[in-house]
């Protein structure tokens, strides 16, 4: 499997010669960054198989980007219905025997009572959990749900100990950590909160953007 951090929180995933893009292609929060031109640039070089977004936050969704690309990728989205700027849909969608479920989930914090918010399990030759802002107590207790070989999720599981906590009980073999900026973009302290509570282990992962790893 290969992944190459295409945004914020945001990764083009291949599995199995399926290529996927989640939450791929978002604007800037800082000290969130925009996807970068150049990614942008190469998502339209050769378009995904199938796309998938969590949620319409900026940092995570671009719609004018969303729209333009739905056209060029048979316009079926995976994610909420409120999207805006896309006809997205919480059903299942399966190519070449990889196939991506959304889990309706809950955003973090205040913003769960407000933004409708999906996670995805992605199953072929292993099966990959894409959390999205989700809070980690929601996967503390979910037997229902085939293991992950590999984690990508957010600060927030990694930043406290009981997300971390939660995190390592869910066994994966790599833990992917998106939504983390650029070391010297870090104004709140993410970084150091994160090293404070996992002394980084190998099996953690934190791609910059633009960098390509194979799992």
């Amino acid at each position: 499997m290969e992944i190459r951090r295409t945004a914020n929180a945001g990764v083009l995933l291949k599995l199995d010669g399926v290529s996927i893009l989640l939450d791929g292609v978002c604007r800037e929060i800082k000290p969130y960054p925009a996807t970068p031109p150049e990614e942008r640039a190469k998502l339209c070089e050769s378009y995904p198989d199938m796309v998938c977004y969590t949620h319409a936050h900026k940092d995570h969704y671009d719609p004018t980007f969303a729209a333009e690309y739905g056209k060029q990728t048979g316009g079926v989205i995976l994610g909420p219905e409120e999207l805006p700027g896309c006809n997205s849909t919480m059903a299942a969608g399966s190519v070449g025997g990889v196939t991506v479920t959304p889990i309706p989930s809950r955003h973090i914090g205040g913003a769960g009572k407000t933004v409708s918010h999906a996670s995805f399990i992605v199953k072929g030759s292993q099966c990959v959990w894409f959390l999205g802002d989700s809070s980690p107590l929601l996967w503390k207790d979910r037997t229902d749900l085939p293991k992950p070989d590999f984690l990508f999720v957010p600060y927030a599981y990694t930043t406290t100990p009981t997300g971390w906590t939660i995190t390592r009980n869910l066994g994966a073999k790599k833990t992917v950590l998106l939504h983390m900026p650029a070391r010297e973009e870090d104004t709140i302290g993410l970084w150091a909160a994160t090293e404070a509570t996992t002394k980084f282990p190998d099996d953690l992962l934190i791609p910059s953007v633009g960098q390509t790893i194979t799992l």
